[in-house]
């Protein structure tokens, strides 16, 4: 049988050297963005960038076990929040009754106080005789209505030291005394006047450790 050359490229029938078409591949499973592949099923690794070093991605681990312990201890702390919350107001309404029972006591505090005054040791009166034991001693202060009334007492001495002669170091007082009830702790001071004297300004912190009250005689009452 004669042979008959053939051209190149040229192919016969039932010749093995025909190129074959390649078999399509199965495109790897890639679930969506924030998705969870399913249960055995592997993502593909992600592509590398022309340039970059290779990655090594590891397989998805198993679901992180559930915090059961916050609802156990749930209703514990949700009723320990309401204990101290409910402490807390407690002790709030406690610091405003204190206040108010101490501005309460301020204002409503009394104390007894008092004073004298100066009369010649002889006579045992002053004010040419119009201030002497007896003599009426009245009090009053703007923070209330209420007007205190007393009357000086008999006479008594003191010894006290002697500013005018340096050989003497103590000198006899002679005063008449007077001493008043219920006096306000929250007051500034009283207005004193004894007799028909004119009135004088006495604070009270005088008052309470015993004030001298001068006496002035022709000015306003």
């Amino acid at each position: 049988m004669e042979t008959h050359d053939q051209p190149d490229g040229a192919t016969t029938e039932g010749s093995s050297d025909a190129p074959v078409a390649p078999e399509p591949s199965t495109p790897a499973y890639a679930p969506p963005a924030g998705m969870v592949p399913p249960a055995g099923m592997v993502p593909p690794p992600p592509v590398t960038p022309p340039g970059s070093l290779p990655q090594q991605w590891l397989p998805p681990g198993p679901y992180l076990p559930r915090r059961t312990w916050q609802q156990k201890t749930r209703t514990a702390v949700s009723w320990v929040t309401g204990v101290s919350g409910g402490v807390w107001i407690l002790a709030l309404i406690a610091v405003v009754l204190v206040g108010y029972l101490v501005g309460r006591y301020q204002k409503t505090a009394t104390f007894t106080g008092g004073g004298g005054v100066i009369v010649d040791c002889s006579s045992a009166t002053t004010a040419d005789g119009e201030v002497e034991a007896g003599t009426l001693v009245v009090a009053w202060t703007d923070r209330t209505d209420r007007v205190l009334r007393t009357r000086l007492e008999k006479v008594k001495q003191t010894e006290v030291r002697n500013t005018d002669d340096a050989s003497r170091r103590t000198v006899t007082r002679c005063y008449l005394p007077f001493s008043f009830d219920k006096l306000r702790r929250d007051a500034a001071g009283y207005n004193i006047r004894i007799g028909n004297t004119d009135s004088q300004f006495v604070t009270s912190k005088s008052l309470a450790e015993g004030a001298i009250v001068p006496i002035v005689v022709g000015g306003e009452k």
